[in-house]
C-alpha cells in the first residue's frame, strides 16, 4: 500500500481521536452500533469494536430489518455472518406490523431509533453509535435549506444527543464517505448498497443525483 492510499484510510488511532470528545466512558465500555450492512456502518462497527476491545469492553451491532424489501432479511443475515467472522456480536431488530402507504422513510427512521433505543435499554448499554458522516451532513444541510430551516436547522446534525436512556454518538460526522470506502476496500470487505440510496422517489437520492454529495 503506497503512502497516498494509506493516508486516505481511517485507522484506530484517528478513530480514538474522534471518540475523545464524547468522554468520559465507563470502565470496560459497551457500545451499541447501528449497522445496516452499508459501507459507513460496517466501517464504524469495525472501528468501534477495536476501540472498545482496547479498553476491555465490547461493541454490539444492532441491525434493523424494516421489512420493506424482500431481500432485507437475507441481507441482515449476511451482515450478521460478516460481523461474526470479525468476532462482533450482532442482533437483528425487526420492525413488525403494518407499514404506512406514505411517509415511509420518516416512519422507518422513527421505528429504527425506537428499536435501537429499546435494545440498548434492555441491555443496559449507554452509548449508541450511528454512522452519519460528512456527506450525510452536507445532504442534511441542503435538505433543510430547501425547506428554509432556521439557523439551528442549517447547523446540521449534532455529533452528540443526550437522551434519558442512552447517548447517541456520531463520531464520523467529519469524515467523508470516500475514506470509509477506502478503509473497507483495504480490508477486502464488501458492503451492501441500499437501493433506496438511488431511488428518485426519495429526497436524499435526488440530492445525490444532483451532485450534492458523492455516492463514493
Amino acid at each position: 500500500m503506497n503512502d497516498e492510499v494509506a493516508a486516505t484510510l481511517l485507522d484506530s488511532r484517528e478513530f480514538e481521536r474522534l471518540m475523545a470528545p464524547f468522554a468520559p466512558f465507563e470502565a470496560r465500555p459497551e457500545l451499541a452500533v447501528a449497522v445496516s450492512g452499508g459501507r459507513d456502518s460496517l466501517c464504524l462497527a469495525l472501528l468501534a469494536d477495536q476501540w472498545a476491545r482496547e479498553r476491555d469492553g465490547r461493541a454490539i451491532a444492532f441491525i434493523v430489518d424494516h421489512g420493506l424489501r424482500a431481500e432485507a432479511a437475507r441481507e441482515a443475515q449476511a451482515t450478521c455472518e460478516l460481523l461474526a467472522g470479525r468476532g462482533i456480536e450482532s442482533h437483528v431488530l425487526q420492525w413488525m406490523g403494518a407499514k404506512p402507504a406514505t411517509g415511509v422513510q420518516q416512519a422507518a427512521r422513527e421505528a429504527r431509533y425506537r428499536l435501537l433505543r429499546d435494545a440498548c435499554r434492555q441491555r443496559g448499554i449507554l452509548h449508541l453509535l450511528v454512522a452519519h458522516q460528512a456527506d450525510d451532513q452536507a445532504e442534511t444541510v441542503a435538505m433543510r435549506a430547501v425547506r428554509r430551516s432556521g439557523a439551528d436547522g442549517l447547523a446540521g446534525m449534532a455529533s452528540l444527543l443526550e437522551w434519558s436512556d442512552v447517548r447517541l454518538l456520531r463520531p464520523l460526522l467529519g469524515v467523508p464517505r470516500s475514506r470509509l470506502s477506502a478503509t473497507l476496500r483495504a480490508l477486502d470487505i464488501a458492503w451492501i448498497d441500499d437501493p433506496s440510496n438511488v431511488d428518485p422517489r426519495f429526497e436524499r437520492a435526488r440530492l445525490r443525483a444532483a451532485g450534492v454529495a458523492p455516492l463514493d
